[in-house]
């Protein structure tokens, strides 16, 4: 199932309480793909707020393996003030939290003080290893291209704390990117801790939280774009990554922070 066709059960008018489908072939591990589980709340979350108030940021505990199949999400809203609401959602299986997620959405206000975020990195074009749709890889890295032009591949014994490069959706399909569709393309690369490792070993988000920069519903799904992870600290089996999204254009678009759990 296309990323698109996951994200047509929601619409307007539902209740807060409503029975989803988690898709299959979006697997990763004993889990459905974290980007996925991820989108599936925010879209819950984005049918009861205005268009002028922009998903300022989430913060996300993977609280347990999100399934493919049968699921309840459940939103409630915190607070609703004149220019900000703040909105908790769970997404439950066989009455177990499986996911929470805090979401704060803002209107612009006016401010004297504004500074560009930071610039996309530049990469040299000789030197593009591609993410295989086959193997080891997780199920749902087939629906994402990826061209991976700083650090390694994952397992690959290597020596450097950053990952990145340039990404797109794969699949057939042609829309605006929205915040689910965001989420989906932050959280689709490897964790970097992955690329330290000399055989593969288990590794998973424990929590994770993305502010989100600048407009991004300007660009598609067929553009590429840039990406950047650093590990900052890793001991006692947990690894802190931080990690920038760039638009096409080169502009941020989003800031992200994770905690891992890896197990070697």
């Amino acid at each position: 199932m296309r990323f698109d066709q996951v994200i047509a059960q929601f619409s307007s008018g539902q209740p807060d309480e409503l029975p989803i489908i988690v898709p299959e072939h979006w697997g990763q591990g004993r889990a459905v793909f974290g980007g996925m589980a991820a989108a599936l709340a925010i879209q819950h979350a984005l049918n009861i707020v205005p268009d002028e108030m922009l998903l300022r940021s989430v913060s996300v505990s993977f609280v347990a393996p999100l399934n493919a199949g049968s699921a309840i999400v459940r939103r409630r809203v915190l607070r609703r003030g004149s220019s900000v609401i703040q909105m908790h959602i769970e997404i439950l299986q066989q009455d177990q939290s499986m996911l929470v997620m805090l979401a704060s959405f803002g209107s612009a206000r006016n401010s004297n003080y504004q500074l560009e975020g930071v610039k996309v990195p530049i990469w040299p074009d000789d030197f593009v290893q591609v993410l295989p749709k086959h193997g080891p890889a997780p199920e749902f890295t087939t629906h994402f291209d990826y061209h991976i032009q700083c650090g390694q591949l994952p397992f690959s014994n290597g020596q450097h704390r950053n990952l990145g490069g340039k990404i797109r959706f794969a699949e057939n399909f042609h829309a605006k990117i929205t915040y689910p569709l965001l989420l989906a393309l932050i959280d689709a690369w490897p964790p970097v801790s992955l690329a330290l490792l000399s055989a593969p070993a288990a590794a998973s988000s424990l929590t994770w939280t993305v502010e989100f920069i600048e407009d991004a519903s300007l660009f598609g799904t067929e553009e590429w774009w840039s990406y950047l992870a650093n590990i900052e600290f890793a001991a006692d089996g947990y690894h802190h990554i931080e990690a920038k999204l760039w638009r096409p254009d080169g502009k941020l678009a989003a800031i992200s922070r994770q905690t891992v759990t890896v197990f070697a």
